[in-house]
């Protein structure tokens, strides 16, 4: 079901093959136009490939073995439509559904305290359902709900004063080699599991990043490697870590060693850090790298192409920390055209003085 300026529009299968009509809004209320398409739905015969009368539970099972199996994030996908058909039930005819049942679950799972991005996420896998199996014309109650307003993103990067001393916190291992090869190079985890030998051209000290699935998916791209980056190919290449790893053990050791290094105190193996305790995650490494280029440099394409995204957009996210140039000289210069009045300036005096 469909909302127009004049009413709502109701069709069943790819393009409205199956059933199409127009509902006035002066002549039906919402609930009566719900009420059409539950009978519309019950009308089709049953037994079809686009059959919409299946259960939600089977339709799901469907989507995912006809539409979706072998594609980036079926997993993701996957794990989603499973919360939904827990939520909704198995044997619920899909056809039954409407749009209040899917705006119910969606609150509550936001009220649970689920992020708005991870509802929207949630929203796109049941409307990408729908999609597949009744077409991008067809009745599509997901379609009318409104996606969470997702706040806006703030700076990951951190200084790479600190994040020195959190990698010397570490002991010398392939975690650390892979978590310093990251801060110098700017490469997601999965990039760097995919790394071989090959990749590093030696006498031109560049570095092939191999494309990623992610999203929708990346090309194979070269990046020039700094005097820190090759260093840090080199221990990488000297502990053999090249291959698969996973997130998990690296993502805890790198809380440790942030941990560490902000209190200033000795590593050992079986420290405990405080459930409250805010430390980045090995991904702001990226974030940190994208602000650093772009700190030195004020050119926000070329951290583009460092880290291999495809709009500005997306560079724009991760360097948030990042000051320009332009803007800290502009801040100098104010300083030096704008005179403090005299009791401001006395005061500044005590306060050095105390």
């Amino acid at each position: 079901m469909t909302e127009t300026p004049f009413g709502w529009r109701i069709s069943l299968g790819p393009g409205g093959s199956l059933f199409q009509k127009r509902y006035r809004r002066s002549q039906y209320t919402r609930e009566q136009v719900e009420d059409e398409l539950r009978k519309a739905q019950r009308a089709q015969p049953a037994g079809k490939a686009d059959d919409p009368d299946g259960t939600l539970g089977a339709d799901i099972t469907r989507y995912l073995e006809d539409h979706f199996k072998g594609r980036p994030g079926f997993a993701e996908r996957k794990r989603h439509l499973e919360l939904w058909r827990d939520a909704l039930g198995t044997d619920t005819l899909r056809s039954d559904l409407t749009r209040d049942d899917f705006a119910r679950v969606l609150n509550g799972w936001k009220a649970e305290g689920l992020a708005p991005d991870t509802c929207n996420k949630r929203r796109t896998a049941m409307l990408a359902l729908y999609h597949a199996l009744d077409g991008r014309g067809g009745s599509n109650p997901v379609r009318e709900i409104p996606k969470f307003r997702v706040a806006d993103p703030l700076p990951r990067g951190v200084a790479y004063d600190l994040i020195e001393k959190a990698l010397a916190k570490l002991p010398r291992s392939k975690t650390e080699a892979r978590l310093r090869l990251m801060a110098y190079t700017g490469l997601r985890q999965g990039q760097i599991m995919k790394l071989t030998p090959d990749h590093w051209d030696h006498k031109q000290h560049m570095l092939t990043v191999p494309g990623t699935a992610k999203g929708r998916g990346t090309r194979a791209y070269v990046v020039p490697l700094s005097t820190q980056a090759q260093a840090a190919l080199k221990a990488f290449d000297g502990l053999e870590a090249w291959g698969m790893f996973t997130y998990a053990p690296a993502a805890r050791l790198w809380r440790q060693a942030w941990y560490c290094a902000v209190k200033k105190i000795k590593r050992t193996p079986y420290i405990e850090v405080p459930k409250d305790f805010v430390a980045p995650v090995p991904y702001d490494l990226r974030h940190s790298f994208g602000t650093a280029i772009y700190q030195a440099t004020g050119d926000l394409n070329a951290a583009r192409k460092l880290l291999g995204h495809s709009s500005l957009r997306m560079t724009d996210r991760y360097t948030l920390a990042a000051v320009p140039g332009q803007q800290l000289a502009a801040v100098r210069a104010f300083e030096k055209a704008v005179r403090l009045p005299a009791k401001v300036a006395t005061l500044q005096k005590r306060s050095k003085r105390a």
